[in-house]
């Protein structure tokens, strides 16, 4: 019974110092290297990724990613060039990570003895990214991955624009060693509705978002059926199933105009 006695009071010792190291800051490192010149080369496969980095909605601090010795950023182990993204306290860097690990997977995190006024974050999205299961193998060893994010709109304060919910589609193109290449995107499920003053009611959906592998090399087909309300105007499209072709060609990703068919009008009286 004394074993037992002794591991329950050795965790209730042990758990404030395990939750404190949890909470420590913690520095977001894209790459590094221990030759500087090697570190300063890897530079060259930042714009795409900050590219991505956009369009997903993460933000970093003002003058990041910067090159930094290792050695001047207290906590890390000196001797490393390291290309810094951001330091966050501990309670904020775990989904800025999470989400920069989906992007570029060798990202990673390091505590660091920084003051919270010394600390710069990155700003995350409004909503996670999620991967899907789809994979696209392509030549050169690249492969095509499939993201996804939920958007929101809200008419403004003059009751212009709809109300918008909406699943994004992220195609993201990495080459072999796992750098971003290129990229498109397009839209999923999607829940329109509105009575904007200038355009008048506004009501639709899109629903049952499928991606498949197309049977020609290097593209992924996304398919949807969307509808408008049971109040459509006369003449104007009632229903339809529409497809997206994302292809790859020549390490450009491209997604096509929405291609219509099943399409069904509302009658006129």
């Amino acid at each position: 019974m004394r074993p037992c006695i002794f591991v329950l009071v050795l965790l209730a010792l042990t758990a404030p110092f395990r939750a404190e190291a949890e909470g420590k800051p913690a520095a977001l490192i894209w790459k590094g290297s221990k030759d500087k010149a090697e570190a300063e080369a890897q530079e060259a496969a930042w714009p795409e990724l900050a590219k991505l980095l956009e369009k997903t909605g993460l933000t970093l601090p003002e003058g990041h990613p910067r090159l930094v010795e290792s050695k001047t950023v207290p906590g890390l182990k000196p001797g490393f060039w390291v290309w810094l993204l951001g330091t966050c306290a501990g309670d904020e860097g775990g989904p800025i990570l999470e989400h920069l690990k989906l992007l570029a997977p060798g990202t990673y995190s390091r505590e660091v003895k920084l003051s919270s006024d010394k600390l710069a974050c990155p700003e995350g999205p409004e909503a996670p990214l999620r991967a899907r299961d789809e994979v696209l193998k392509v030549s050169a060893g690249a492969t095509l991955r499939v993201f996804t994010q939920e958007e929101t709109e809200s008419p403004d304060e003059e009751g212009r624009g709809n109300t918008v919910s909406r699943t994004r589609f992220h195609f993201v193109l990495f080459g072999k060693g796992g750098e971003v290449l290129d990229m498109a995107d397009t839209e999923g499920d999607e829940d329109v509705s509105g009575n904007d003053p200038g355009t008048g009611p506004t009501a639709y959906r899109c629903t049952n978002t499928q991606i498949e592998t197309s049977k020609k090399k290097g593209r992924l087909v996304l398919t949807r059926h969307c509808g408008a309300s049971a109040f459509a105007e006369c003449g104007s499209m009632r229903s339809a199933d529409e497809s997206v072709t994302v292809t790859v060609d020549n390490g450009v990703v491209s997604a096509s105009a929405e291609e219509r068919k099943n399409v069904e009008y509302a009658e006129c009286d």
